[in-house]
């Protein structure tokens, strides 16, 4: 246990600077408490609700939220995140752990290289203006709130580089994607509460540190350079793909 409280503050650490960490507590919490992948996946998620609080807290604090964005990207993943988490239970252990490593290894790929494939010259605060871009956003949204509520994961994790790619501020993206992970956790969470597949001792160890590390990571996010720890990130996403293939 003292292991899963140490690395949950790493964890949380990486979620503060760069919205992107929550993918690993699902790995964490297998690797360390050998969890059902299922009740892993469940068990994570419900922590997100408070990092995601604190996350959001911090980054309006710094005036790093466009609210517009994230209340619709937010209400939109509700959608995604009560049918996600729905078909997770429907699913196998086999292709729950096939589509989580697939995950892994496209997230961390695309972490490592994201700079270099970043559209240049969008406006982000024209992205919301018009139906049409209102209704990609919201198919963004549930976009993310399935892929949140399917495996477990943040919604940042998803919703991070896709903003990043769409030329939004690094800090605004990671601020933004703080707010839907509420909205969509809340969700996802109901699906796994209801079928018992939520560990709920281990998950307030786990929030607690994620919480301490979510502090410290959301104020350092806005006074260092996260480009070394991106690699970081990317690298280890690889290799947790390799262990669940």
């Amino acid at each position: 246990m003292m292991l899963l409280f140490c690395l949950s503050i790493l964890i949380g650490l990486s979620i503060g600077m760069l919205g992107m960490g929550g993918i690993f507590l699902t790995p964490v919490l297998i690797l360390t408490l050998d969890l059902p992948i299922s009740v892993a996946m469940g068990t994570a998620l419900i922590t997100f609700i408070g990092t995601g609080l604190l996350g959001s807290y911090i980054y309006h604090r710094q005036g790093s939220i466009n609210w517009p964005a994230a209340l619709l990207l937010g209400c939109a993943s509700i959608i995604g995140a009560l049918f996600g988490s729905q078909l997770n239970l429907a699913l196998s252990q086999t292709w729950l752990e096939i589509i989580l490593a697939v995950f892994l290894a496209v997230m961390g790929i695309f972490t490592i290289f994201k700079d270099r494939l970043v559209a240049q010259g969008m406006d982000w605060q024209l992205e919301l203006e018009g139906r049409f871009g209102k209704l990609i956003f919201f198919t963004l949204g549930i976009s993310v709130g399935l892929a949140s509520g399917l495996l477990g994961v943040g919604g940042p994790v998803l919703l991070v580089p896709i903003l990043i790619f769409l030329g939004w501020p690094m800090l605004v993206a990671v601020g933004v994607s703080q707010v839907v992970s509420v909205f969509a956790a809340l969700a996802g969470t109901v699906g796994y509460l209801v079928n018992g597949r939520i560990e709920l001792l281990v998950a307030a160890l786990a929030l607690t540190g994620e919480l301490l590390g979510v502090f410290s990571g959301g104020y350092l996010a806005h006074r260092l350079d996260g480009k070394k720890l991106k690699l970081i990130l990317g690298s280890a996403l690889v290799g947790l793909s390799v262990y669940f293939v």
